[in-house]
């Protein structure tokens, strides 16, 4: 699993898996699959996979 840093907050994330978006209006839509990291509950999340990429940068820890 990948850690990412959201580039405007600083905030680190863990993604967790990509998915197809299957509803009739976004069928076939790349998503991630993503969640807060270093948290003991961490609030998930889904972003269109573009967008992710666009406001997330990969970093090594």
């Amino acid at each position: 699993m990948i850690v990412y840093r959201h580039r405007k907050t600083g905030n680190l994330y863990l993604k967790l898996d990509e998915a197809k978006n299957c509803t009739n209006a976004n069928d076939g839509q790349l998503m991630v699959y993503y969640c807060e990291y270093g948290k003991e509950n961490p609030m998930k999340f889904v972003r269109e996979k573009t967008e992710f990429l666009e406001k997330f940068e990969a970093v090594k820890l």
